[in-house]
């Protein structure tokens, strides 16, 4: 039974949808009229009323393409975009999320994905548009070296005039830009055992990972670094420590050098969004207000994520103001490339007056310690290696959390790893089958004084790669050496002696 306020509130709602009904009837068909005007408070903790549900004759899906795959940072905000947009829209609108959607080119694939027509909506980082096959530049101010060097920054930055003015100069190149978001701030960090990046010399010679993008691999470049990208085969990183465990073993972070932040910008293709109906570009434009606004709230700090980093068996160093200095000057040459581009040089500006009215926030702090070996790598003077190549057979081993951990593992990976490896060899064939039931395969044999193991450029687990390994057997066991490897497993191969079961 109504009460006599519910009535009247029920009276009160259908009034205001009949009113946007009739709005939503004098918009032009191809949404080139002034969008509905939405709230700029939007709560993303609850729906805001529908906005456009009796707009549309018949309902729509769109289509999203997510650089990330489910389990990484972004997915809590592009969840709530998707699930505002069905509750703006009573139903009307359903967005339909590709995770991954671009395995082999990331964020760059979506970005061209997206352009192209494939899919309606986007989200990719400010990082990847200036790659050399997708070629905006709208968003390099970001990625302005040791300009966004905090938490407090990023934040003001992304509500900013500038990240409007970013977002906005995505329509000369068919794009619309919706909303964007800090993620991270990115760190060096080494995964050379015993050795920290605390100075530009500490990059020299060494291959560093880097998600794609021009302006990450000049910085990379400019501290005598070869940047790559790949899961595998690389002495360092430029990552944030919210990521730090997709890198391949528990890297060391420089804390106190902050190359940029990332930001994440959801988008949607020009040609797509100027279809729908003007009420229909107000709901999504209010669920990407309520995105971001989500995101920020729940932005955990750098000092936060670093605890966080450690805790998983990470470590954390600072290097000195000195050597800090040393890095800015270093990578200074990067700056001035984008600050000749005219549009960015005004952004940049504009950066520099936010961050000077802003109170920096407390960044990283050091913490965690280098994991111990379980098997020192073995050296000539200690150990003894064999001719030819090792006996065939079938091998196993088994390794638990805490020797995993032992080995360089972060916690959450050695909690996945952790289990029995197997091994089989013969005759210049080997398939190594992992705890999960998964496989690599390959064949090998002599090159000099080494084993080297080739595996296939297609079809297999483990791809296009070359490692070569050293062997012995004593009474404990078959023993590896992994003199070059471009897999996660090569601490795993010589971690512990294996035992012939067959």
């Amino acid at each position: 039974m109504f009460t006599k306020n519910a009535l009247i509130k029920t009276i009160f709602v259908v009034i205001t949808i009949l009113s946007l009904a009739a709005c939503a009837s004098q918009a032009s068909p191809t949404g080139t009229s002034a969008p509905v005007a939405t709230s700029a408070q939007a709560s993303p903790a609850t729906t805001s009323a529908p906005v456009a549900a009796s707009s549309q004759t018949q309902a729509i899906t769109l289509k999203l393409a997510v650089s990330d795959d489910t389990g990484n940072p972004s997915e809590p905000y592009v969840r709530e975009f998707i699930s505002q947009v069905s509750s703006l829209s009573a139903g009307a609108i359903t967005i339909l999320p590709s995770w991954n959607a671009s395995p082999d080119n990331y964020e760059q694939g979506v970005i061209k994905a997206v352009l192209a027509g494939q899919f309606d909506l986007g989200l990719a980082a400010s990082r990847a548009w200036d790659t050399a096959s997708v070629n905006i530049t709208s968003f390099q101010a970001l990625q302005a070296p040791f300009l966004i060097d905090n938490d407090a920054l990023a934040l003001a930055v992304a509500t900013s005039d500038a990240a409007t003015q970013m977002l906005g100069n995505l329509s000369t190149s068919g794009a619309v830009g919706l909303t964007m978001w800090p993620e991270d701030l990115r760190h060096p960090f080494s995964l050379v055992p015993g050795k920290s990046l605390l100075s530009p010399a500490d990059f020299s010679g060494l291959s560093i990972r880097v998600t794609p993008s021009a302006v990450s691999n000049m910085i990379i470049e400019k501290l005598g670094g070869t940047p790559m990208f790949a899961d595998s085969g690389y002495q360092g990183a430029e990552s944030g420590l919210r990521q730090g465990s997709s890198l391949s073993g528990a890297a060391t972070a420089t804390g106190n050098v902050t190359f940029y932040a990332k930001f994440q910008v959801l988008f949607a293709n020009g040609a797509a969004f100027k279809a729908l109906s003007a009420a229909q570009q107000a709901v999504l434009r209010q669920a990407a207000e309520a995105a971001q606004k989500k995101a920020i709230a729940e932005h955990p700090s750098d000092a936060q994520a670093a605890t966080a980093y450690c805790a998983d068996g990470g470590t954390v160093v600072l290097t000195s103001a000195d050597q800090v200095a040393a890095f800015e000057k270093a990578v200074q040459p990067v700056f001035d490339y984008i600050n000749k581009d005219p549009a960015n040089a005004k952004l940049i500006a504009a950066l520099q007056d936010l961050k000077s009215k802003t109170s920096a926030s407390t960044g990283a702090a050091a913490c965690g310690a280098s994991p111990a070996q379980i098997n020192p790598t073995p050296t000539a003077a200690n150990q003894v290696w064999s001719p030819g190549l090792p006996p065939n057979g079938v091998y196993k081993v088994d390794y638990s959390v805490d020797e995993l951990v032992a080995l360089g593992f972060l916690k959450s990976d050695a909690q996945s790893w952790a289990g029995t490896f197997t091994l089989t060899l013969q005759d210049g064939k080997m398939v190594e089958v992992y705890n999960d039931g998964g496989s690599c395969s390959s064949t090998y044999a002599l090159a000099g004084n080494n084993v080297r193991f080739t595996f296939p450029t297609t079809g297999d687990q483990c791809t296009n790669a070359v490692d070569d390994v050293q062997w012995r057997i004593d009474n404990q066991g078959l023993h590896f050496h992994v003199i070059t490897s471009l897999h996660d497993t090569a601490a795993i191969w010589e971690g512990k002696p294996w035992q012939k079961v067959q």
